[in-house]
């Protein structure tokens, strides 16, 4: 857990959540934290759980390129972000030969870039709304034709966000030129890959997908209603009280076998493995959209996945158990 990306802090309390949850008549758990410069240290005792990383200054570093890989049977990847849900750790541990949980190194590099994400999901007759990419260089150099294709072929309102962000870090819905300036300008300070997507008026939802030795589970969808702000933005995701969950989603059973079908799809599309959470929008033209695909959701009090796991009967610790018997 940890990290250095936008969403450490969020990892963190993921993974504080998961530790508490792991069977101890199973496991024998040593929490790892990544720090903000890449390496990685737990804290005394090292062979007893739960241990949870902190601030103490008694830290013992790992270098799990030599001995210190004996020590895990398993690494539960409880990362969000770059680095942790983006390829590079699963990577990583894949040349120690050291296993984990969850997506390998392409499911999760093209699921953490919206912009593959979307082209995959286009590519399986999967619905996305339209968008346009850019860089940093190309907003500094063709801004004039950007925005002139953003218009054409985007319209207004529209989204504008990193294409490698997650928790809706970075994200903006602007309504005319002038605010899609604003809001590019702002963000492209501290992400580098940005994408306009066309607007979609109507419902949010997410749908799980859990991984049973190979069997894939549809958990119940669930009907976002953000309380915080205009859309499911950072505060809504993870302030106490910052939205209702309505899980089962309140909408018809054939939309909501709908939503079910299609998070399957996508799980399949982008090659997923062992979990992952689709965030779909039921417009209110009647037509479904299919927004990201995360392949380590969130696991804090206030998440959605563990949720949906516990509506279909199935309790943290269990849901854990599955995951972690499909990294085999």
């Amino acid at each position: 857990m940890g990290g250095p990306s936008a969403e450490r802090e969020v990892s963190l309390v993921t993974g504080k959540a998961v530790c508490a949850n792991l069977d101890r008549t199973k496991y024998l758990v040593t929490a790892v934290e990544m720090a903000k410069d890449g390496r990685f240290f737990v804290l005394p005792p090292h062979q007893r759980g739960p241990v949870v990383a902190g601030r103490n200054k008694k830290k013992r570093w790992l270098d799990l390129q030599n001995d210190d890989r004996k020590l895990f049977d398993v690494i539960f990847i409880a990362m969000h972000g770059s680095v942790g849900e983006d390829g590079a750790v699963q990577g990583m541990l894949e040349s120690w030969g050291i296993p984990y949980t969850g997506s390998g190194v392409l499911a999760s590099a093209l699921a953490m870039n919206k912009v593959k994400t979307a082209e995959i999901y286009r590519a399986y007759g999967l619905p996305t709304p339209m968008f346009v990419d850019f860089t940093k260089e190309q907003w500094k150099k063709e801004r004039t034709s950007l925005l002139k294709k953003i218009t054409k072929e985007i319209g207004y309102p529209a989204v504008v966000k990193p294409a490698d962000q997650g928790s809706a870090i970075g994200v903006a819905i602007v309504k005319n030129e002038a605010e899609i300036v604003r809001a590019v300008s702002k963000t492209i300070k501290f992400f580098s890959y940005l994408m306009a997507q066309k607007f979609i008026k109507g419902q949010e939802t997410t749908c799980g997908v859990l991984e049973d030795r190979g069997e894939l589970i549809a958990l119940p969808p669930t009907h976002i209603l953000p309380k915080l702000g205009k859309f499911y933005d950072y505060k809504s995701k993870y302030k106490i009280g910052g939205s209702t969950h309505v899980c089962p989603a309140d909408f018809s059973k054939k939309i909501n076998t709908e939503l079910q079908r299609l998070a399957m799809e996508a799980h399949r599309a982008l090659g997923c493995r062992g979990m992952s959470r689709t965030d779909i929008f039921v417009g209110d033209d009647g037509k479904f959209y299919v927004i990201e695909t995360n392949t380590i959701p969130g696991m804090t009090p206030t998440s959605l996945f563990p949720e949906a796991a516990a509506k279909a009967g199935i309790s943290f610790s269990r849901m854990l158990d599955k995951i972690i018997e499909t990294s085999f």
